[in-house]
């Protein structure tokens, strides 16, 4: 069998090369992109409604200095499904405590919000890993009004304080942070 000689394999390989340089991938793209430095997080901290939230959260999450504002949205979305996941499991020990019948009724309308939130934002992250930005939106704010409603059950009469309205003062805060960062990437 002959072998195609040097010369010939270089005539054929430059030119795909030639285009490979003209037309990078995505992946090639995101590897040269700039990361995230301190003065950037610290920019989209200061966005939020709570910037020292934001900065107690995000800003020291060991991720953040190696992640580009792809990796940001994720890290974010991460974040916020590790809240909704703890919140959630926390839901059925406080159910086990509770022994007024609307107490029951309100948290066992919390436990089915935070099982569909994770859900959303478990699609997020998806969406968000897939660079899929218009569909992280919807999912977080699925999610995050899910969450609204557990918190919002507590305004309704008889109105009583939520156990777990910091958690949910939590997530929503994150999903403002995840939306801060989506409408970075997003073009304008």
């Amino acid at each position: 069998m002959k072998m195609a000689s040097p010369v010939r394999f270089i005539s054929l390989a430059l030119p795909l090369v030639v285009i490979w340089a003209c037309f990078p991938s995505h992946s090639a793209a995101i590897r040269f992109e700039k990361k995230a430095d301190g003065a950037l997080v610290q920019s989209l901290c200061n966005e939020s409604q709570d910037p020292d939230f934001c900065n107690r959260t995000l800003a020291t999450d060991p991720r953040v200095e190696a992640a580009n504002m792809d990796g940001l949205a994720l890290i974010s979305i991460s974040l916020t499904v590790d809240q909704v996941q703890t919140t959630s499991d926390s839901i059925a020990s406080i159910l086990g405590q509770i022994s007024d019948p609307t107490g029951k009724q309100r948290i066992g309308v919390c436990q089915a919000d935070y099982t569909d939130a994770l859900g959303q934002f478990r699609g997020a992250f998806s969406s968000s890993d897939a660079k899929a930005y218009w569909d992280v939106i919807d999912r977080v704010r699925d999610g995050t009004n899910k969450v609204i409603d557990c918190e919002n059950i507590y305004k309704r009469d008889p109105i009583s304080p939520s156990p777990i309205s910091v958690d949910n003062h939590n997530v929503i805060k994150l999903s403002e942070l995840t939306l801060i960062i989506v409408d970075k990437i997003l073009p304008h």
